[in-house]
């Protein structure tokens, strides 16, 4: 039975497509400047700030706690709930340094946010992954397009402007540090877990939008965190499955992956973040193997993934934290793991002895770990049997409490939320990067634009099986225009050979077959490519000469699996607003101008694309 796809009336699928991309891992002359003009959150009677004390005046147990960083979903909690009570608990007893939130709503957080401030004693880092705009996070807000998407744009005042947007609206919900820019550079193909999220695969163009959306962000006192240290663009494996290991020279290290964290450095980013990631030439001490436990890793089922003949991945690598990033770049700033609960960590420790060898090696703040409780406990004994000095939990405090004099720790009152939030030039400048985005790789059996009159098929080829729509605005925006309703298909982990029947009749009978392929980078995920039964229908439709049109809306590289007779965009991302800007620009609405930021092997090469005016 086909499942056909929802169409825009159906707002909790929508609901449910913004949660999925949030759980995961988006008047043009008008906008210039829109930014800096934008109106900010101003201290009222519901806006809080609390200075940052001294070192000297705390305690070993609150200078301890403020090495940890807990992570949270903000969404409505009671007071006495045990989801609260767990949040208060990390603050005031474990007096932890910082927050992460995760998938969350936006009054929730910043009632949160304003909470467990005034029970801290020491303002607190509140963080998230707002990569691709606090969209990613929170729902109901715009998702902006991610990296990828603003590197094929090639203009990185775009980068520039994008951050300042993201800083301002986080700034007023609370949230006063960005685990962004992804500074990595992504120079493989096969990459699972970064791919779309990084500018591309050019050290030196990558650089350029990186220190462009570092200066947006701090423009606005908000933390920028560079990551993944010292550069995971060169993997095939997820570092939340198990522990990549990526076997390069220094040489080339210096030539590719350190590039864009020099000149983070040198464009003055306060925070960085570390990966799980084993590089031998630079540590080659071995990392042990780990008994597992169930849930250990909570990414995958067995034991299959685990690094055997690994070395000390850089989150715990004193070589690559005091000796590469301190020492020869000179990074004086904020030093934060990636987060403790992936497998590139679980696999080899238990929380108590991986916070204490991040801690030795030289990190700041330790995210996530699994057990805060007890990887504190395992901090204060490290301290008293002489493992770790107090001086040195002094000098990660030190840096901590300079990033929070910077950051402050105020958050808007409803009522500014409710004008800060979401605006029309915030959301205006994600379109106009959206729309400069959408790169043409190849125009062969469909020309474009399309005819408003032609017979189309849409196969949303999905990764998201939890989803009767993954690409709900397309739907709609393609409905809006053709004159006769396309019919709709969805190709998922669920669907059958049964079920290509009925869609490869109806291609026999089209003029056109529009395949969407919401295909991207999702932590855990492990890899990227075009479901066995999808690829069939797609030669078997080749056969029936078709003429086709694919879209990637994720990783572009997706287009090595499909005919070159092809007609081919990247969207690079799933984000409504690139939906609705490639749908423009398949009827011609709006020009293509973009340029792929990647090379394809054997078809594409960097700045690769078609333009259409």
């Amino acid at each position: 039975m086909n499942r056909p796809l929802c169409n825009r009336t159906n707002r909790k699928v929508t609901l449910l497509s913004r949660t999925l991309f949030a759980c995961i891992a988006g008047a043009l002359p008008l906008i210039a400047g829109c930014v800096s003009t934008m109106p900010k959150a101003k201290p009222t009677s519901s806006t809080m700030h609390k200075l940052t004390p001294t070192l000297e005046s705390m305690s070993l147990d609150e200078k301890i706690g403020q090495l940890f960083v807990h992570g949270a979903h903000g969404v409505f909690m009671n007071e006495e709930s045990p989801a609260y009570r767990q949040l208060l608990h990390e603050v005031r007893e474990n007096h932890i340094g910082g927050i992460i939130w995760f998938v969350s709503n936006v009054y929730e957080t910043a009632l949160l946010n304003r909470h467990l401030q005034a029970a801290a004693k020491v303002p607190l880092l509140v963080s998230a992954d707002l990569e691709s705009g606090v969209g990613m996070r929170l729902l109901d807000t715009t998702m902006w397009p991610w990296a990828m998407a603003v590197g094929a744009t090639g203009d990185p005042s775009l980068a520039r402007r994008e951050g300042a947007a993201v800083a301002n609206e986080a700034r007023a919900l609370g949230i006063n540090q960005i685990f962004a820019p992804v500074a990595d550079v992504n120079n493989n193909p096969d990459n699972p877990v970064i791919n779309s999220r990084s500018f591309g695969e050019d050290p030196s163009t990558v650089a350029n939008f990186v220190e462009a959306f570092i200066e947006g962000v701090q423009s606005e006192h908000v933390i920028a965190t560079a990551k993944h240290f010292p550069g995971h663009g060169d993997t095939r494996t997820d570092s939340h499955r198990s522990l990549p290991i990526l076997e390069v020279s220094r040489q080339r290290l210096d030539q590719v992956e350190l590039v864009p964290f020099r000149r983070a450095i040198a464009g003055g980013v306060k925070s960085i973040m570390m990966a799980h990631l084993a590089i031998p030439q630079l540590d080659s001490e071995p990392v042990p193997v780990r008994a597992k436990r169930p849930g250990d890793n909570p990414y995958v089922s067995g034991p299959d993934e685990v690094a055997q003949h690994a070395t000390l991945p850089a989150t715990i690598s004193r070589k690559m934290i005091e000796g590469l990033l301190r020492k020869e770049l000179g990074f004086q700033g904020l030093v934060i793991t990636d987060a403790f609960d992936m497998g590139g960590i679980t696999d080899h420790f238990d929380p108590g002895e991986a916070a204490v060898r991040a801690i030795e090696a030289g990190e700041d703040m330790v995210l996530m770990s699994p057990d805060i409780d007890a990887a504190i406990h395992a901090v204060k004994e490290a301290v008293r049997s002489g493992r770790l000095t107090e001086t040195r939990i002094d000098q990660s405090v030190r840096r901590i409490l300079d990033a929070k004099a910077f950051a402050g720790s105020d958050v808007a009152s409803p009522d500014e939320l409710f004008r800060l939030l979401d605006t029309p030039p915030h959301r205006a400048l994600a379109e106009e990067i959206a729309q400069k985005a959408v790169t043409l790789l190849r125009e062969e059996s469909v020309q474009l634009p399309l005819p408003l009159d032609a017979r189309v098929v849409e196969v949303v080829i999905s990764e998201f099986p939890e989803l009767s729509s993954p690409l709900p605005e397309l739907d709609h925006e393609l409905r809006a225009r053709l004159r006769t309703p396309p019919r709709q298909f969805l190709l998922d982990a669920r669907s059958t050979k049964e079920e290509t029947v009925p869609l490869l009749d109806a291609i026999r009978n089209a003029d056109i077959v529009v395949y969407a392929l919401a295909i991207r980078a999702r932590s855990g995920s492990g890899k990227l490519a075009i479901p066995p039964l999808a690829r069939q229908v797609v030669e078997d439709a080749e056969q029936m000469t078709a003429r086709a049109v694919a879209v990637s809306f994720g990783t572009p590289y997706l287009v090595r699996d499909l005919p070159r007779s092809m007609t081919y965009l990247a969207a690079y991302g799933i984000q409504p607003v690139m939906q609705t800007a490639i749908v423009r620009a398949l009827f011609g609405e709006a020009p293509i101008t973009g340029k792929v930021p990647v090379g394809v092997p054997g078809l594409f090469a960097i700045g690769d694309g078609i333009s259409k005016r």
